[in-house]
């Protein structure tokens, strides 16, 4: 049977097919059902993005093999046709049932089916891409390949959590840590907790947007479709073991949160609001970090992934870097001269600003902090 594409809408990834695919691919978290159906009801429409959903089939009638979410938006007169992340996704992945992909011998004709679907466009632009998820893009879509200027960090985990701290801590960081663990929760009533129940959960995400006014230039949480993205997806995915909201309290006291999203084993890592002007000496960021990595362990956790960003602090924890790619193809000459145009915006950037590259790059969400 021929393979068969379409483009379908946003409402695609609401259903049992997609839910389907994606238990049998290798697509990340930010490819989740419930990921994608926040992320196409709340930003996208904010951004005046029109959703893009290439539906591939085996054949007529048959369940989806592959699925490219993607959006169309105009940027300055271009018409842009790019993964689905607005600052947000972390990872682009696409959405493939791997055995059927593994079966099949000759990938060109399902390429060209994919190329002749895609909706008319000046540039084509994918990020940021994982090594792991590259060969599968290639394969997929045309376009050249460039290396990002930051990378995505993670620890490998162990149970139970003294051996990790021992395996992946330095010698003196773990001192420190344990230090501060012993000041702190001597305090009363001192404690790291997982919220629970949508109310709990939207007034946990709000106050995290509080905490982190002012504290990071541009921060996507501050606009208003950003912080029901994040709501939305707290409060779904939380019955569904998808999201946490972990909150430290001491004192009765709230003093920070942060928002994780979890896929096979992996914690992703991505908001942190504390109040560091009243407990700033408690180091909340690193408790934070430190018993949310506890917590992942005796979960059975695999990997706590701090995402996209090199801030200093993540080597503390034992991470190791992984490369990310850009996957961009101009269509048209005014594609060709945008593309063209963004290149030597990333170079001025990287060559004029070097060490804050990352921060320009990065989504600017996560707000990682030391201390």
């Amino acid at each position: 049977m021929p393979f068969v594409v379409e483009v379908s809408t946003e409402e695609f990834f609401q259903s049992a097919d997609y839910a389907a695919l994606y238990a049998r691919s290798g697509a990340s978290a930010f490819q989740h059902p419930l990921w994608l159906q926040a992320f196409y009801r709340h930003l996208a429409p904010s951004r005046a993005a029109r959703a893009v959903a290439l539906v591939g089939r085996p054949g007529p009638g048959q369940p989806p093999s592959i699925v490219l979410p993607l959006i169309v938006r105009k940027l300055s007169g271009v018409t842009v046709l790019e993964s689905a992340d607005l600052g947000v996704s972390d990872y682009a992945a696409p959405v493939v049932d791997l055995d059927w992909w593994q079966m099949q011998g000759d990938h060109r004709s399902i390429r060209a089916s994919l190329a002749a679907a895609l909706p008319s466009h000046d540039l084509l632009r994918v990020k940021p891409i994982r090594d792991e998820h590259l060969p599968l893009w290639q394969a997929l879509l045309p376009g050249s390949v460039r290396k990002l200027g930051f990378s995505a960090h993670a620890t490998a985990l162990a149970g139970p959590v003294e051996r990790w701290r021992e395996q992946a801590l330095t010698e003196s960081f773990a001192r420190y840590l344990a230090r501060k663990r012993k000041r702190f929760f001597k305090g009363d009533g001192a404690r790291l907790v997982v919220i629970e129940g949508e109310q709990a959960i939207a007034a946990a995400i709000g106050r995290l947007a509080e905490l982190r006014e002012g504290r990071f230039e541009q921060d996507v949480i501050a606009a208003p479709a950003a912080l029901a993205f994040y709501r939305t997806v707290a409060q779904s995915g939380a019955p569904a073991d998808f999201a946490r909201v972990y909150a430290l309290e001491v004192g009765g006291e709230v003093i920070g949160y942060t928002f994780s999203v979890t896929e096979r084993g992996r914690l992703h890592y991505l908001l942190i609001g504390c109040d560091y002007q009243a407990h700033g000496r408690h180091s909340p960021g690193l408790l934070l970090y430190d018993g949310m990595i506890a917590d992942w362990i005796n979960a059975g956790g695999q990997t706590f992934d701090f995402t996209i960003g090199d801030e200093p602090f993540k080597a503390d924890f034992g991470t190791v870097p992984t490369a990310l790619h850009t996957l961009t193809q101009a269509s048209t000459l005014r594609g060709a001269l945008a593309l063209t145009a963004l290149r030597w915006r990333e170079r001025w950037r990287d060559g004029a600003a070097p060490t804050t590259t990352t921060a320009f790059a990065h989504r600017q969400t996560s707000g990682e902090d030391n201390g």
